[in-house]
């Protein structure tokens, strides 16, 4: 747990300070300690009310630091900001992105791909079957299954993942600690996330209640931190569709499995299909929209061949954006040789596609793509 990091937390502590005035923060000062500890008079400098930097001030009086940490450290919670490098890269995309995370267990590393899967609580006994059916390929292939932990569809397909003795993230709504955790009924699959290598994720500090905005702010992780989201079963009010939408708005491909034309939780996923979502009827369709047919054997390659560090250069400058060889000779600074060379074992491993005519793209199967 870095100092910025809590410090960071100190502010997180205000629901009044949301991401958009916490950048505001840190772009004006560069640095949350400075801030934490500056003056009134540099703090109306950034943009904040004043009404905002008065509840701030009598905050920072009362509140201990060091026992916030211990306190979290006990409860076996990190703290993960969005200068850290291991925060997740596809997130850093979205418009308010959270600047700090609260984790509870193991992060997914940047080459591992995270798919979002959620859907209604009033799962169906159709919801029941195909669930698991959708996900278990996703999960055997190496993908890390995102949802929310709430009941219905979320906790189907997280368990898909624990029974496999795989990583799975749960983004929660209120904090990680036992008191907060939503639903209840779910502290034992919260176990076995962890103990399977995954991890409980939450934006709001220990002893936050789950309240129900912080539900729909939620969403906008889960789709965020993802390559693309899957909708199983939901009404036409059901809060997936709202993360269905934060994933259209982060540019990111929404899949629906359709459902019977009367059943009442199939009326979110079949009009997501009106509306342009894909339809999808196994796993294998989703591999192939994302070009992921080869996603086992890039991840096995990824695990014993590390980049090397002129591959490592190479991806420093590759986006999503096509780029020609000779723009990419350019801003590494390497030569055609060793640039060629990375390329061909980049794409191998899954991490760059060659698209023809010496252009060359990251793609967002097996390394995640995202900011450097």
């Amino acid at each position: 747990m870095t100092s910025e990091a809590l410090y960071l937390h100190g502010f997180n502590l205000l629901p009044q300070l949301g991401p958009t005035r916490l950048k505001r923060i840190y772009d004006s000062i560069g640095s949350w300690q400075q801030a934490y500890e500056t003056s009134t008079g540099t703090l109306k400098e950034t943009g904040l009310e004043p009404e905002i930097i008065d509840i701030f001030i009598k905050h920072r009086e009362v509140i201990n630091l060091k026992n916030e940490m211990e306190t979290m450290e006990r409860q076996g919670i990190s703290l993960l900001s969005f200068l850290d490098p291991n925060y997740p890269r596809l997130l850093l995309e979205i418009e308010k992105f959270p600047p700090l995370l609260y984790v509870k267990g193991s992060m997914p590393s940047s080459e591992e791909l995270c798919i979002a899967v959620v859907g209604t609580r009033k799962i169906t006994t159709y919801g029941r079957i195909v669930a698991p059916e959708l996900t278990q390929p996703l999960v055997d292939a190496g993908a890390v299954i995102v949802s929310g932990l709430a009941h219905g569809v979320d906790a189907a397909v997280q368990q898909v993942a624990v029974k496999s003795g795989k990583r799975t993230i749960a983004v929660l709504g209120g904090g990680l600690d036992e008191k907060s955790l939503y639903p209840k009924e779910h502290v034992w699959l919260a176990d076995e996330i962890i103990r399977c290598g995954g991890a409980l994720l939450s934006e709001h500090p220990i002893n936050t209640p789950p309240l129900k905005h912080h539900f729909v702010a939620r969403n906008r992780i889960i789709s965020g931190m993802s390559v693309a989201t899957v909708v199983v079963e939901c009404d036409l009010k059901s809060g997936s569709l709202i993360t269905a939408k934060f994933a259209l708005e982060q540019n990111r491909t929404v899949f629906a499995v359709p459902g019977p034309i009367y059943g009442p939780q199939s009326r979110g996923p079949n009009n997501l299909i009106k509306m342009g979502a894909k339809l999808i009827t196994s796993a294998s369709d989703i591999f192939d929209d994302l070009n992921l047919e080869h996603l086992p054997e890039q991840l096995e390659i990824q695990k014993t061949f590390n980049d090397s560090p002129i591959e490592s250069a190479v991806l420093k400058f590759l986006t999503m954006e096509p780029m020609h060889i000779n723009d990419i000779l350019k801003q590494s600074g390497l030569t055609a040789g060793d640039a060629l060379s990375a390329l061909t074992f980049l794409e191998m491993k899954g991490r760059v596609r060659n698209l023809g005519a010496q252009q060359f793209v990251r793609t967002r199967g097996g390394k995640i793509v995202g900011r450097e």
